[in-house]
């Protein structure tokens, strides 16, 4: 017997489920708009539609923040989904993207839903892994439910259970290789892609920029850890960004420490212009909620021939090379072993 969905949000956390409840209505808007008009259409006015789904992203809610936690009474969700007619082949795919990509990060973000116990235990117990499985149960509910339909209905059940399976897997390997915080690839990843470009073999140089910020402590100290994790979300978008512009990878390996791998350097010349180019970014001034900080970084760089299988000594090459200009002072860099460009100052 299927359970029943929660359908009254509770007070504490009604504003989650209303604002999540918005995000799920125009996702599927989205969908309903991309469909012919002979799909089926769900047979729901918008005021009705909102009010349907705010119900079900509270009794999500609840489940996600309940103690102990029942992921499987999310099949009820999925269950009252194809009740109410939100049966197209994408209906799955589209509420399961706006679980597992917005509700951690709407319930992580919003100052009145961080202040919830709840809250606080469900993230100290891996959030991003509650939802997983939340979702996973809501796409078994909303699958079960399908099957109990029509015969003529069962290639959207077949497209939403390979869609749920996809989006699912997808969201488990990326968990499996990006920092949960700051969403680049994490010490795993990235050093798998550095193993790989000096194990290639061909007739070229793998380079590795290894930085450190200056005076994130303070932050953390000052203002706390939250305001410790907003800098770092941002300097790891500024250092992202710089990266992908020049065909390099940056990623995250722990605390406040970063990497950027260029899987063919560009030389030490250019590897200098790519750490000025980061420390650059990161010394712009950081807004947060707490008001306006600034914080620099130090940079060791390295290079080595590919085809050698020296990855964890480039590594620690690269951190010898940060240690040296950590020593002469915040916003430096030097390279490892070089005679020229040995060490800088971003200014």
């Amino acid at each position: 017997m299927a359970e029943t969905a929660v359908m009254a949000p509770l007070a504490a956390n009604a504003a989650s489920a209303a604002q999540l409840g918005r995000l799920w209505l125009t996702e599927l808007a989205v969908s309903q708009a991309d469909r012919p008009a002979d799909a089926g259409a769900v047979s729901m006015d918008t005021a009705s539609a909102q009010a349907f789904l705010t119900a079900q992203s509270a009794a999500l809610l609840a489940i996600l923040l309940g103690e102990p936690f029942r992921p499987r009474q999310a099949a009820a969700v999925g269950h009252a989904l194809v009740g109410a007619d939100f049966v197209s082949a994408d209906v799955l795919g589209r509420s399961l993207r706006v679980l597992i990509l917005r509700l951690p990060e709407l319930l992580l973000r919003d100052p009145l839903a961080v202040q919830d116990p709840r809250v606080r235990a469900a993230a100290a117990r891996n959030l991003e892994r509650r939802v997983a499985e939340l979702t996973e149960a809501l796409a078994n509910g909303y699958v079960r439910a399908l099957r109990d339909r029509t015969l003529a209905e069962q290639q959207s059940i077949r497209r939403a259970e390979l869609d749920a399976q996809r989006i699912i897997s997808d969201q488990l390997r990326h968990q499996a290789t990006h920092d949960p915080l700051t969403g680049l690839p994490n010490r795993a990843a990235v050093f798998d892609r550095l193993a790989a470009a000096l194990a290639a073999g061909r007739n070229t140089r793998a380079a590795l920029c290894y930085l450190d910020l200056d005076g994130f402590k303070a932050i953390n100290d000052t203002y706390g850890h939250q305001a410790g994790d907003e800098l770092l979300v941002t300097v790891a978008r500024r250092i992202g960004e710089t990266a992908r512009c020049s065909g390099t990878i940056a990623g995250r390996i722990g605390g406040d420490e970063f990497v950027v791998v260029a899987e063919v350097s560009p030389g030490l010349s250019g590897m200098v212009a790519l750490a000025n180019g980061i420390l650059g970014a990161v010394n712009r001034p950081v807004p947060l909620r707490v008001g306006q900080v600034r914080v620099s970084a130090c940079v060791g760089i390295t290079e080595r021939a590919a085809g050698s299988h020296g990855t964890a000594t480039m590594i620690a090459d690269a951190d010898s090379a940060l240690y040296q200009a950590k020593s002469r002072g915040p916003g430096r860099w030097a390279v490892y072993g070089a005679r020229e460009l040995e060490q800088g100052w971003t200014g």
